[in-house]
């Protein structure tokens, strides 16, 4: 689940700002904000633009209008942004934040806000540096101010602590969401601290999510779990927000062995993806979890039937012959083999290999799903078949430059182990002496 990132934050000003002289003006130009707003809503951008420049052009004429060019520019920023006008949205917002320098005292909340507003769409051009610059304005403008703006200093908080986690700085992001949480106690002039649950529950998941990198599981369980709590004081929940609670709390459980706590987190998790209207990829994912779960503590036909869900919904998204069907079939094969039923987990995993090598993304999985299917050839004695599928699964090892040394050792000595048996000795000694000095590196 993506944070709660304002798409658009328009900002409301008190039209009582313009001088009495200028009252007129002051109506005409807060009808021409509104009607353009709701052009743009309506994705009649060509509207929304006239508008909006009528809007400014009404704002320049005032003494002291520099707050409403400001969130006029703030406006037509977004309506360039939604026609792809990526360098005259980015110059748009720039006089926007210029302009609110500038501005009196009266309108001090709308830098922060417009600051939040730049960073996004810095983001969105991917200029990732520059929009983790203007977050951190944004927050220090928000607190310089003794300001929530509206929300809009938690929403920064969120993005920056996003950001310095894309860059692996995960130690500067649990700092800096744990001073959000606490209300920014070394800045003595703010009085703030977030109270709005939703708020609450996204810096807390985040949080959550830094533990979980610095493999500081406990620590991720205990924040998730006071989310957890915050979830049911809700009135209205979002759902999408629920969900990524309680999957990230059931994967932290699971982590940690504690699979009888994972589990009913998953079911309850997966009653909230079944009653949404729009099927997707997430909702697969979670029955194949499910039913890896249940494999795990040999509820066999329970994982069965989430694996054969799972694969029903992928045919309803058009998603067959894609590597999530490649993934779940390997485990379902896995759980066929744990049944006895030889014949057909060889079926589903050779469907399963047969995918990987067309879609050619996951080496890894790959390998391990040759490597059983060769096991199986070879448990019953017919070595030509194992041969190409264990020499396939030692090659897409070597393709991979980090791999695991036991994995790789694994791939080795099944092929000594199988020339042996075939009494080929001398192509086993070549997998053997690979293997042995591998070890003794």
């Amino acid at each position: 689940m993506m944070l709660r990132l304002i798409s658009v934050y328009l900002l409301l000003l008190s039209t009582s700002a313009f001088s009495q002289s200028e009252a007129r003006g002051s109506d005409d130009w807060q009808q021409l904000q509104t009607q353009a707003t709701q052009a743009y809503h309506d994705s009649d951008y060509l509207l929304a633009q006239q508008l909006i420049q009528q809007a400014i052009a009404l704002a320049e004429k005032a003494d002291n209008g520099d707050a409403y060019q400001a969130s006029s520019l703030n406006m037509l920023a977004y309506i360039y942004a939604a026609q792809g006008q990526t360098d005259q949205a980015l110059d748009a917002i720039e006089q926007a934040v210029q302009l609110s320098r500038q501005a009196s005292e009266q309108h001090q909340e709308q830098l922060g806000i417009l600051l939040f507003n730049q960073g996004q769409l810095l983001q969105q051009a991917n200029q990732l540096e520059l929009a983790s610059a203007a977050y951190q304005q944004s927050i220090q403008s928000h607190l310089a101010f003794n300001s929530e703006g509206d929300g809009t200093l938690w929403q920064a908080v969120l993005a920056q602590a996003q950001l310095l986690m894309a860059g692996h700085q995960f130690v500067e992001a649990e700092q800096l969401l744990k001073n959000a949480l606490n209300g920014f106690p070394g800045q003595d002039q703010f009085t703030h601290q977030p109270d709005a649950i939703e708020d609450l529950i996204d810096l807390r998941v985040l949080l959550a999510q830094t533990h979980l990198a610095q493999q500081q599981t406990q620590q991720a369980i205990a924040v998730l779990e006071q989310g957890r709590q915050l979830l049911q004081q809700q009135t209205t929940q979002n759902e999408e927000q629920k969900l990524w609670l309680l999957e990230l709390l059931a994967t932290a459980y699971e982590d940690t062995q504690q699979a009888s706590k994972a589990l009913p987190l998953r079911e309850q998790a997966l009653k909230i993806r079944q009653q949404q209207t729009t099927p997707s990829l997430a909702s697969v994912m979670h029955l194949n979890e499910l039913a890896m779960r249940f494999q795990q503590d040999e509820n066999f036909a329970e994982a069965d039937d989430f694996y054969q869900q799972a694969l029903g919904l992928l045919a309803e998204l058009d998603q067959n012959e894609s590597i999530e069907q490649a993934l779940i079939l390997g485990n379902r094969a896995s759980l066929k083999l744990l049944q006895r039923e030889t014949r057909t987990a060889l079926a589903l995993f050779e469907q399963s290999f047969a995918l990987h090598q067309q879609l050619n993304q996951r080496p890894l999985d790959a390998s391990r799903i040759a490597g059983y299917a060769a096991t199986i050839y070879y448990n019953q004695r017919q070595y030509a078949q194992a041969e190409p599928l264990f020499l396939e699964a030692l090659a897409l090892l070597d393709s991979v430059a980090d791999v695991n040394e036991e994995s790789l050792l694994i791939a080795l000595d099944n092929l000594a182990t199988l020339y042996n048996a075939w009494g080929k000795t001398g192509k086993a000694r070549l997998y053997s002496n690979r293997a042995r000095a591998l070890r003794n590196q």
